[in-house]
């Protein structure tokens, strides 16, 4: 593509990217709208001062509105089409939802009391006292040969990824050394999980795995690099903000500016053939935070074309399709086969 065409095409994207800004950062406002008491006799009145509650909350509906349709009408305008979802098919369930951010972040807080189930609540509360109390510790009765975690429902659904997967001989070490009986596993839940997950993670003073995320950005970085250079110099972006970009990528970070989005969301889950395959590359973009990443988020959210693994702008010049062929033989490098490559 001739500069020429290439600098008309950005100036148009940069108009339509302020757009979108302006009016999603209006949507905010407006949401928020309220009355503002002067902070002094002579400053001037608010305009909304005379106005009730309910007439505030009204006028705050009919701009949030108003902004709403713009926005849509907009985004439709780009070639984004909102998400249908099919009401036959659930919506991923709270500890579903919580079970694929914790493979894809790889960070998770220790889940509230009232989360775990009955019985591992009790004999956790025990071993907590035995720690405590000098005469009342007894040796760990159980090993970890004693465990068998597949009488888990909530652990046969956690399997499913590569990521705790590899922590099964681990996590049944550290069942064994915090005394839970093995014979409460059929009833353990998805947070009693967490919770030995994070006794593993702090025992060993160091996160349980490597999280999804990390993974992709560095493949990201591997077999788009120079791809992304090629865009972000398009798009005027200065030469050591991309590289900066870029090497944080290949540690597995990701800065303020850009962000990996599900192509197929979260909360959409049971929608794929194969859900557990929500946190792999192929359902993986990365883009700008702010307008893009919002904008896809937008409502009920827009759906984007699973070919598309940068969508750094409205238009396809600004954008990398995916090229299976060089992801292959990124993973090959690493030593991961063809089959174990589709989890990576």
């Amino acid at each position: 593509m001739k500069k020429s065409a290439l600098d008309q095409r950005l100036l148009t994207e940069r108009k339509v990217v302020a757009a979108i800004r302006d009016k999603m950062d209006a949507l905010a406002h407006a949401q928020f709208l309220k009355r503002k008491k002067p902070s002094n006799p002579e400053q001037k009145k608010d305009r909304y001062n005379g106005l009730s509650k309910t007439e505030l909350r009204k006028l705050r509906k009919t701009k949030a509105d108003y902004l709403k349709s713009e926005i849509d009408l907009l985004l439709r305008s780009l070639g984004l089409q909102p998400h249908q979802h099919d009401p036959a098919i659930p919506k991923a369930s709270a500890d579903e939802s919580m079970m694929i951010r914790f493979d894809f972040d790889g960070i998770m807080h220790r889940p509230r009391m009232t989360d775990f189930s009955e019985s591992y609540l009790r004999h956790r509360q025990l071993n907590v006292e035995n720690k405590i109390f000098e005469e009342d510790s007894i040796e760990t009765p159980f090993s970890s040969s004693d465990y068998n975690l597949n009488d888990s429902p909530a652990w046969n659904k956690m399997k499913n990824f590569a990521n705790f997967r590899q922590l099964r001989k681990r996590i049944c070490r550290q069942l064994a050394g915090n005394n839970i009986p093995p014979s409460i596993i059929s009833d353990m839940n998805y947070y009693d999980f967490v919770d030995i997950i994070i006794d593993i993670a702090k025992k060993s003073n160091n996160r349980p795995f490597e999280a999804s995320r990390s993974k992709h950005l560095k493949m990201f970085a591997a077999c788009y690099g120079q791809q992304f250079t090629e865009i972000m110099t398009a798009l005027r972006v200065k030469p050591q903000i991309t590289q900066s970009i870029l090497t944080n990528m290949r540690k597995g970070c990701c800065g303020e500016l850009l962000d990996l989005h599900h192509i197929k969301n979260v909360t959409n889950f049971h929608e794929m053939e194969n859900p557990y395959e929500i946190n792999n590359f192929s359902n993986m973009v990365l883009t700008f935070i702010h307008p893009h990443h919002r904008s896809l988020h937008f409502g009920k959210g827009y759906d984007i074309d699973e070919n598309i693994v940068f969508f750094g702008g409205y238009d396809p010049a600004f954008q990398i399709r995916r090229n299976p062929q060089r992801e292959m033989e990124y993973l090959q490098s690493l030593g991961f086969g063809k089959k174990n490559g589709k989890s990576y």
